[in-house]
């Protein structure tokens, strides 16, 4: 997807066909059909499947990965040649060496390099995990936000609608005379106020989608349906004890304690460090043509013990700084966590006074129209009503958006999916 043409794009949807098929018709009849349709638990694999960024998590990896396994990969043995030449003007002398060098350590040294390489790789691993769990909450929230704007949209064009049919009404009696031309301004200035704040709510909305069809690598010309309900609570969360046990096995907090455990082996590393490195070489010398033979050597660094105590010391701070981060990391985990499940529940509170027409407004709004053609209300409580109402969907949506960032905020931390809509 990405930077093709997009013409047409196939249906994702059918919950009874397998999402692996799903996948496949979508890059083969991507020319065929009209709108891609996508459901919650279809992201990870078109993030998978087509996302730049979630690619890049994968490029990022392996560039540490190689990076780490070059760092630890052993000297591989030097060839040298030595020409040496001396000329008295009555004789000449030379001398030819070929010879190979190969440093050397001890055992141990390599055994912690190893392991030092591994531990950074499980922790740039780790750390990978948990940035694409940050990522993929932060793109469901995306996907979410967009259904829940659109449904308040649609409910806020209801109301428009009846503001409508009274305007057609108002206008086609004030033209036979039979009404002043009053009625009809305050119907033209509540169609506006309903109008603007449908605007404003769709100018979010394409924003919002021009991000998120970004962030999923698809391109601008790409029709894409978002289907899903998300107008009540749907989530039911583990206990705060199951969640802080999740919390626990997070990604970010098993690259913490990994974290720390690299910090340790740095220490190690660089004890093992201090030993000299021994160079051997070993060869073939020729002097003139009447002499050949061959050559021993080894080199020694002196002192035989460097000054490696710095980089021993500069380890053991490492360690400490990571072992305080780990601290800290675990406490604003798990204190943030309680916040949430906190603020999850008063969310679930304001969510449950959200009054019961809001969800079927049909009976409602014929009420209320009934009452104002039998003359038992006026106008301005018509227009009034249909105010309130607005302010009631802004406010119902404006919370449950509220609800679910706070959910897709635990998914993030946890790195597992709490919503399976």
């Amino acid at each position: 997807m990405g930077n093709c043409d997009i013409k047409r794009c196939c249906i994702i949807g059918l919950r009874s066909t397998p999402f692996v098929l799903i996948l496949i018709l979508f890059s083969t009849q991507i020319a065929h059909s009209q709108a891609i349709e996508i459901e919650l638990h279809h992201i990870q694999e078109l993030s998978e499947q087509y996302s730049p960024h979630w690619q890049q998590f994968e490029n990022r990896l392996s560039y540490s990965v190689r990076g780490e396994q070059a760092a630890a990969a052993r000297l591989n043995p030097s060839i040298a040649y030595d020409l040496e030449f001396l000329d008295s003007g009555i004789h000449t002398e030379y001398e030819h060496y070929l010879y190979f060098q190969k440093e050397v350590r001890l055992p141990g040294h390599y055994r912690n390099l190893r392991q030092r390489r591994d531990s950074r790789i499980s922790l740039a691993e780790l750390e990978t995990e948990g940035s694409r769990a940050e990522w993929m909450a932060a793109t469901r929230l995306g996907f979410i936000r967009i259904i829940l704007n659109k449904h308040e949209i649609e409910h806020l064009d209801k109301l428009k609608n009846n503001i409508d049919q009274l305007a057609d009404a108002s206008l086609r009696r004030a033209d036979a005379g039979e009404s002043s031309g009053l009625d009809d301004q305050l119907l033209q200035m509540g169609r506006y106020t309903l109008q603007a704040a449908i605007d404003e709510k769709q100018l979010e909305t394409d924003r919002l989608i021009t991000l998120w069809k970004t962030r999923m690598g698809f391109d601008a010309e790409t029709e894409v349906r978002f289907n899903g309900e998300f107008n009540g609570k749907r989530i039911n969360l583990p206990g705060s004890a199951d969640l802080l046990a999740l919390l626990d096995n997070s990604p970010q907090a098993r690259a913490d304690r990994q974290a720390v455990q690299s910090a340790s082996l740095e220490t190690a590393f660089a004890q093992s460090s201090r030993l000299p490195a021994v160079e051997l070489s070993a060869g073939y010398k020729q002097l003139n043509s009447g002499w050949h033979g061959f050559l021993l050597g080894i080199a020694l660094p002196l002192p035989l013990l460097n000054s490696g105590r710095h980089a021993i010391r500069q380890a053991q701070a490492l360690e400490t700084i990571e072992q305080t981060e780990l601290n800290l990391a675990q406490l604003e985990r798990n204190q943030h966590t309680l916040q949430l499940i906190t603020a999850i529940g008063e969310y679930e509170e304001k969510l449950d006074q959200a009054p019961e027409y809001l969800n079927n407004p049909d009976q409602f709004m014929d009420r209320l129209m009934i009452s104002y053609r039998e003359g038992t209300i006026s106008l301005s409580d018509f227009l009034n009503s249909l105010g309130l109402m607005a302010d009631a969907y802004q406010t119902k949506y404006s919370r449950l958006t509220g609800y679910y960032s706070m959910i897709l905020d635990l998914e993030a931390i946890t790195g597992r999916e709490l919503i399976n809509n």
